[in-house]
């Protein structure tokens, strides 16, 4: 040493910094056990060097004053941290869609003992009964009532689809909450880390765990991109965009879907959806978009709500004169229409379990309810220049309006909605609409377009059965719809009766053969006598109670898209069940390899950041020696010192 000051200030140097060594320890001891908390470690470095005078030429000796601490540093892979982060991100993605499919499963009861599938049989056991005297009333009272239980059963089912959706929806909106106070809460994080480190003296250590605490669990809600910028504060993007930066947070928002109650989460100060249609449809493993939460519940629930009419039926060639040039182009057409309607079942349905459910569920039951409903009351087509009127003439929807030849790509609809034609070889366009069209989108009834022909159903008297009662009543249905008559009675042009379709309830709006809409028929539930099992002869019709039967071993559709063939009733519900079964094991299997993965990248996380209690006491004793040694050190300079200056003085 150069002099004995210069000693004791080494001595000092190392009671300093050994005192802050010890802190430290004693740090990581008081939070063994706090969730977040990273072990923080205290690296020492040499002080200056103080040059030492000599009459060497050649080298130039020098002498240390000491010890300091190079920084109290964490103790973290950041390596480890984005990995762990990317598949916790992965984790909640493919939870949300597995709790999804255990719902589903949970509303059909098959694992629950009372199964929808017992009211199939049910339902199918009283046509039987129905079967071996159609005129009893003891038969019809048990269709009545098992009829009544199989639409209460389906209703609350679909009632049940339609609350989870909701559910799915309220999660949504509080994971945008969730998301935004998390961001803010890094946001805070950053100004007061870079408040404290500004100086480059110390790091905030303990507000950097919190922090990382928070980014872990913002991680599992959205896929995050981020970075440490300069000043020790974090900038993050989220979905592709900037969320907390610098400045600011870019705060998510909700908006309605148009004509729905879901909303989607928006970034209002972008302009734009976090999640368009189509970066849903896209989401994919192998384009590594199947990450978060948000996006896992989006598609779970789906931004509609969905009934049979969105599933696509295969034309079959069967059905057409295949022989013919017409023949062979309605043919084309209306594979073209199935192709197109399969594209977008395929894009935006089939991703979401809640409306794949919707979809295929209503789809069976609306098969089920058609079926008997047409063999109780067989219709013929007929197609027609001119519409129907009504007893009080008034103009009857038809169930189709073709259009051919129109020089316009687009026509409206009576709500002012567009309908977009099919380009034809002539250069105009086609249209095929269940309802009239309209040059302009007033919504007011103006500017109909003139239609080529209507298609409309009628009764077919010459098929139908009748009722026991005196009048012999026709036209009576199984099932209804709500607040809707099945047919409009009127006469034709000869002045005989007809029964029309109905296609409008009592509010003139569109009404279907779908959950929501479904009841059984009123009239025939009181009055046993209507439901449409006798010949004009008054004999009981045992060929048409067994049609009823048969048609449970009619293929009417099918649940698996990629497959062509058709199944009967029952088959599609098990097909049904079955793909949410084989759905719930795929999950089930991506969520526990999930979160064997996570766990694992969050152990390597602990064996690097977690504080062992061992090791600590270990690292107390060296310290604590060390701190002892040096006050030895001070002690024994400061005597020397004394001594010196004694002697001196006695001198």
């Amino acid at each position: 040493m150069a002099n004995g000051m210069s000693g004791l200030y080494v001595g000092m140097t190392g009671v300093r910094s050994n005192q802050i060594a010890l802190n430290a320890t004693a740090h990581n001891l008081a939070n063994i056990n706090t969730e977040g908390y990273t072990r923080q470690q205290v690296t020492f470095e040499d002080t200056v060097y103080m040059p030492v005078m000599t009459n060497d030429k050649v080298t130039t000796p020098v002498s240390g004053l000491g010890v300091s601490i190079s920084e109290v540093r964490r103790i973290r892979d950041t390596f480890i941290d984005a990995s762990y982060r990317s598949e916790n991100s992965r984790l909640g993605f493919y939870d949300a869609q597995y709790q999804a499919v255990n719902e589903i499963e949970d509303l059909f009861g098959e694992m629950q003992g009372v199964t929808y599938q017992s009211y199939l049989t049910d339902l199918y056991n009283s046509l039987n009964e129905l079967t071996k005297n159609p005129t009893s009333t003891v038969a019809r009272s048990s269709l009545i009532q098992t009829a009544t239980a199989f639409i209460d059963k389906s209703e609350a089912i679909y009632e049940g689809l339609i609350t989870y959706q909701t559910t799915l929806n309220t999660e949504v909106r509080n994971m945008v909450t969730t998301i935004n106070d998390l961001g803010q809460t890094i946001y805070s994080y950053n100004k007061k880390i870079t408040a404290i480190e500004a100086a480059g003296v110390e790091h905030a250590n303990d507000l950097r765990d919190e922090r990382d605490k928070a980014i872990d669990e913002l991680s599992k809600y959205m896929d995050l991109d981020y970075y440490e910028g300069p000043n020790g504060e974090i900038i993050i993007n989220a979905e592709g965009v900037p969320f907390v930066s610098l400045n600011e947070v870019a705060e998510m928002s909700t908006e309605y879907v148009t004509g729905t109650s879901l909303v989607i989460p928006t970034w209002p100060c972008y302009d734009r959806e976090v999640f368009t249609a189509t970066s849903l449809a896209k989401t994919s493993n192998e384009t590594d978009t199947d990450k978060g939460q948000l996006k896992g519940l989006i598609l779970s629930r789906g931004n509609m709500v969905v009934d049979y009419t969105y599933v696509a039926e295969m034309p079959s060639s069967s059905d057409y004169d295949l022989t013919t040039a017409e023949g062979l182009a309605e043919y084309n057409k209306d594979y073209a229409a199935y192709e197109e309607k399969q594209e977008y079942y395929n894009t935006y349905i089939l991703p979401s379990q809640v409306l794949t459910a919707m979809a295929g569920f209503d789809y069976l039951v609306n098969g089920i309810v058609t079926a008997l409903n047409d063999i109780l009351c067989p219709e013929k087509e007929v197609s027609l220049t001119s519409e129907y009127t009504d007893s009080n003439g008034n103009l009857v929807q038809a169930d189709k309006y073709i259009y051919t030849n129109i020089t316009r790509d687009v026509l409206y609809n009576r709500f002012g909605e567009e309908v977009a034609g099919t380009l034809n070889s002539s250069g105009s366009y086609d249209y095929d609409s269940e309802e009239k069209l309209y040059s302009n989108s007033n919504g007011d009834g103006t500017g109909a377009v003139a239609f080529d022909s209507v298609t409309y159903s009628l009764l077919d008297l010459d098929k139908t059965d009748y009722g026991m009662d005196n009048n012999k009543t026709v036209g009576q249905e199984l099932f209804s719809r709500a607040n809707t008559e099945r047919y409009v009675v009127t006469t034709d042009s000869n002045g005989d009766t007809i029964y029309i379709r109905n296609n409008l309830n009592d509010q003139k709006y569109e009404s279907y053969y779908r959950l929501g809409n479904l009841s059984i028929n009123s009239t025939v539930a009181q009055d046993l006598s209507l439901l449409p099992l006798s010949t004009v002869t008054d004999k009981e019709d045992f060929e048409r109670a067994n049609e009823l039967v048969d048609a449970w071993d009619v293929k009417f559709g099918t649940f698996n898209i990629e497959e062509y063939s058709k199944s009967t009733f029952n088959s599609y519900y098990n097909n049904f069940v079955g793909k949410y079964a084989t759905w719930g094991d795929v999950l089930n299997s991506y969520v526990a390899n999930q979160e064997n993965m996570v766990n694992g990248y969050n152990n390597q996380r602990t064996e690097t950041t977690g504080v062992s209690s061992d090791e600590e006491l270990q690292k107390m004793i060296k310290f604590q020696h060390a701190y002892n040694a040096s006050s030895r050190y001070v002690n024994v300079v400061s005597e020397m010192l004394e001594h010196l200056v004694t002697s001196l003085g006695a001198i």
